[in-house]
């Protein structure tokens, strides 16, 4: 298996105009933030790159619960 390095990159600048582009709105402002980590990672691994984030629909159902996660997916 050939290791391909992603195309997705994020500096500091970058990552705060996504982020502010979703405080924009009342859904992407209020929704919790979310990191999904990779399938079959090494558990020694604490450092990752941030492949995608994006604002998704809660599957939960009720007044209670928020309706919106901001999901920062990482490679």
């Amino acid at each position: 298996m050939t290791y391909i390095p992603s195309t997705h990159w994020y500096n500091t600048r970058k990552l705060i105009t996504v982020l502010e582009r979703f405080c924009e709105s009342e859904e992407g402002g209020d929704a919790r933030v979310q990191m999904i980590l990779p399938d079959g990672r090494n558990p020694l691994q604490k450092e990752f790159n941030i492949k995608e984030i994006k604002l998704v629909d809660n599957k939960l159902v009720g007044p209670a619960y928020e309706k919106y996660r901001l999901m920062i997916l990482v490679e």
